[in-house]
Formats: C-alpha cells, sequence, structure tokens
C-alpha cells in the first residue's frame, strides 16, 4: 500500500461533491377548513439515493419582510438562489475552491450574473430585465449573508449599506449628523451593453373580433378553457384566481330563466388537489362579481361547462380540469392558452381577410399570455358611462389600489367597438 497516492484534498472534495447539489422544496399545508399554507425550503440533496436535508439557507424567506411573500414569488427566489449556489460551490469549484459560504466574495456574484447574461447558465442569452431581476435576488442574499454570517471575509457592510449626511435647520443654527439608512447599493456590476436579446413587446389588448375568434377555438381545441378565458374577460379575474375557482366558491341567483347575478368568493387559497400542488394564487381576497353587461353571454358558456365536467369525479369540486381529472394548474392553464394564440395567429392568416391579416400581424409582433383578457375587461367596463371613475375601475378589476386602474385606463385605446357590439359579436359566434 505504500505505493498507493492519496487524492489531493482539492480532488477528494471534487469526488465527494459530485453528486450533492443544492435545491428546492415546498411544503404545503391544509388545514381543517381546508385552506392552504405553503413554506419554501432549500435543501442539500443527494443526486444519487435522493435523500435531502433542510439548509440554513431557508432562513433566507423570512429575511426583510419575505416571509409575507406570495409562494410565487418566494419560488422565484428560490429558484435563483439555488442555481448561484450550485454555481459557486460545485459547477465552478475547480475555479473557486470555496467550501464554506464566508468565502463568498462579490465577485462570485459578477461572474454568475455575467454568465447567466451570456447564456452560459441555462443555454440562451438573458434579456436585460431578466438579469436586473436576478441581481436583485442577489443583492437580497448578500444582505441575508452579511446579516446571518458574523465572518463574512469579503464582503462587508460598508458595501451595501449607504451613509447619508443630513442637514437640519434649528432657528439660525444648522445642525449636521449622519446616521445610517436602510438604503442599498448594488453590489455588482453587470456590463448590460452587451445584451442584444430584448423581451418583444406584450400586447395588451384585443379587439372583440380576436375574442370572439378564440371562444371558436376553445370549442374546437380546449372546450374547458372558454370559461376560464370568460372568467377573465367578463369578470377581470387573474389566471390563478381562475384556477382556484371551486364550484362551492360561486354563488348566483335566477330571476326567471336568466342570472340576475354571479360571483366567486376569492377570499381564500383553497387545496384543489390530491397531490398538494396549489392550483393558483389570489392577489387580493375579494368577492369578484361578473360585470351585469355580460352575464348573458356568461350564462350560457356557463351551463356549457358544467355539462362538460358533470361525469368528472373530483373530490374538490374543482371547476377546471385536466386529463386527468385533477384541478388545472395556473401553468397549465398558461401552456394551452399559449397553443390557442399559436393557433388562432394560423387561422387568422388562413382566412385571408383584411381584417383577419390585420389582427395576425398585431398578434404576431408581440407577445401575448392570459394578462391580456383582464386588460380586454378593462377596456370595455371603461367605455361604459356608468364606470367612468378608476373608483369603480378598481372595484370590478378587484385591484388593491387606485393607481393599478389608472395605469391601465392610462393604455386604453379608443376603440370603435362598444359594449353592444362586443354583445353582439361573440354571442353570434357562440350561437354558430
Amino acid at each position: 500500500m505504500d505505493n498507493v497516492v492519496p487524492f489531493s484534498i482539492h480532488r477528494d472534495w471534487t469526488e465527494k461533491i459530485k453528486s450533492i447539489r443544492f435545491g428546492k422544496r415546498k411544503l404545503t399545508i391544509i388545514d381543517e377548513r381546508g385552506n392552504v399554507k405553503n413554506y419554501m425550503f432549500i435543501t442539500v440533496e443527494n443526486t444519487k439515493n435522493k435523500k435531502f436535508k433542510v439548509s440554513g439557507y431557508t432562513r433566507y424567506f423570512y429575511f426583510e419582510g419575505l416571509g409575507k411573500t406570495r409562494i410565487e414569488t418566494l419560488d422565484y427566489h428560490a429558484k435563483v438562489i439555488v442555481s448561484f449556489l450550485n454555481y459557486v460551490f460545485f459547477e465552478k469549484y475547480k475555479v473557486y475552491r470555496i467550501r464554506k459560504i464566508t468565502d463568498l466574495d462579490i465577485k462570485h456574484g459578477n461572474e454568475y450574473l455575467r454568465d447567466l447574461k451570456d447564456g452560459r447558465i441555462g443555454n440562451d442569452q438573458k434579456t436585460r430585465q431578466t438579469v436586473e431581476k436576478v441581481e436583485r435576488v442577489l443583492n437580497k442574499f448578500y444582505r441575508f449573508l452579511l446579516k446571518e454570517c458574523k465572518d463574512m471575509e469579503f464582503v462587508q457592510k460598508e458595501d451595501v449599506h449607504v451613509k447619508v449626511s443630513y442637514s437640519k435647520q434649528y432657528g439660525n443654527v444648522k445642525q449636521k449628523f449622519k446616521r445610517e439608512q436602510d438604503i442599498y447599493n448594488t453590489l455588482f456590476q453587470v456590463d448590460y451593453s452587451s445584451i442584444t436579446a430584448s423581451p418583444p413587446e406584450r400586447i395588451k389588448s384585443i379587439s372583440s373580433f380576436v375574442f370572439s375568434e378564440l371562444l371558436t377555438l376553445c370549442d374546437i381545441h380546449y372546450p374547458q378553457l372558454k370559461l376560464a378565458l370568460c372568467l377573465q374577460a367578463f369578470a377581470g379575474l387573474r389566471r390563478g384566481e381562475v384556477c382556484n375557482v371551486s364550484q362551492d366558491k360561486i354563488q348566483y341567483s335566477m330571476y326567471g330563466l336568466d342570472i340576475g347575478w354571479f360571483s366567486i368568493n376569492l377570499k381564500e387559497v383553497t387545496q384543489l388537489r390530491t397531490d398538494g400542488i396549489i392550483t393558483g394564487g389570489i392577489k387580493k381576497r375579494r368577492i369578484q362579481p361578473v360585470h351585469p353587461v355580460f352575464l348573458s353571454m356568461f350564462q350560457e358558456i356557463y351551463n356549457q361547462h358544467l355539462k362538460l365536467i358533470e361525469h368528472v369525479k373530483n373530490p374538490f369540486g374543482a371547476l377546471f380540469l385536466n386529463r386527468y381529472g385533477e384541478a388545472m394548474t395556473s401553468q397549465d392553464y398558461e401552456n394551452k392558452f399559449t397553443r390557442l394564440v399559436k393557433l388562432l395567429i394560423e387561422r387568422l392568416l388562413n382566412n385571408g381577410d383584411f381584417l383577419s391579416l390585420s389582427e395576425a400581424n398585431l398578434l404576431m409582433s408581440g407577445r401575448m399570455n392570459t394578462h391580456v383578457l383582464r386588460h380586454f375587461f378593462t377596456q370595455f367596463i371603461s367605455e361604459l358611462e356608468q364606470t367612468r371613475s378608476p373608483v369603480e375601475i378598481a372595484y370590478w378589476r378587484g385591484d388593491s389600489s387606485l393607481e393599478t386602474a389608472i395605469i391601465y385606463l392610462s393604455h386604453h385605446p379608443l376603440i370603435d367597438d362598444k359594449i353592444s357590439f362586443i354583445q353582439k359579436k361573440v354571442y353570434e359566434d357562440l350561437s354558430r
């Protein structure tokens, strides 16, 4: 055994960490009333035997008010932090030789952001908006480390905090004093000038013609999405809120054969799946009504949808289901909507008339997601004489503040197809 040459300390460590990586986990707890609480964890995992343990970095999710943040935001933060930790501890170990977090340097963050920007992380070049968002998370993570680790060697509090000198006048005497503020500098220097990728402009409005074409395509390809689109377009629900709707959250009243009012209870996020996966979040807890002007069209689509799902046994009464009978998630909804938009563009191009080609060119010029349906809702209710006020717009949209409603109104184009037209046009399409 004398001729056996032992591994060097670094080679030995490299062998040990081959199967070790940081990961993220989410724990969902459901109380006796069906209310859901979510917790995010950063873990250390063995990729071979699948064992894991919770890492102390999980404390980050209770730093600077993150404990009150939506689970979707925490999930994004976890994704960035896990990617960064794997980068510095494992992927770049031969370069950095880092074994403990106190050896972390600002340059490691700079090089991570550089590689992310240039596409060496994630295999595609990122937009400036994406890199800036990651940079904000990394800044917060470094501040967390400064608070948690008292012996950070290469990052100091002075690198983060700004000390501001104030002057205050007391009669004829000007007194100067200094104090440290919770104002933070960015730690990193990213060369954004080299970024050539830019995201396509988001399409913020669609015409009634395009919306009616979407509903027609739903009948052909995604019948269960039709009501989902209408909840966004007729009641202003967000994507996650749509996927959080169950039958016991719906209330309505009939006046003869017609629905007099229809509302959705969005006061609580509830569990709608047996696997514990959260289908969607709620941004503002509220009771959300369908706007009266759309009720006649909505009633027909709602009844169609109930017939679609009447033979599907879902223990939670979820309104929107996937092919396995489980509640549809907001991401699944978004993915289906993206495919629906591609089908829409093909349909408009094949139509060949001037209006269809014009709308197809508009759709191809940008990106469109489900949020455009909330814009659609805002546009048309703002055309009504009785909803000119931003206060009323905010109410119907379920906004937390007037500022959001005012922003939407400021982007509202003066479209020539009024509410009466949209009602007539969509109803005609539904009746074909």
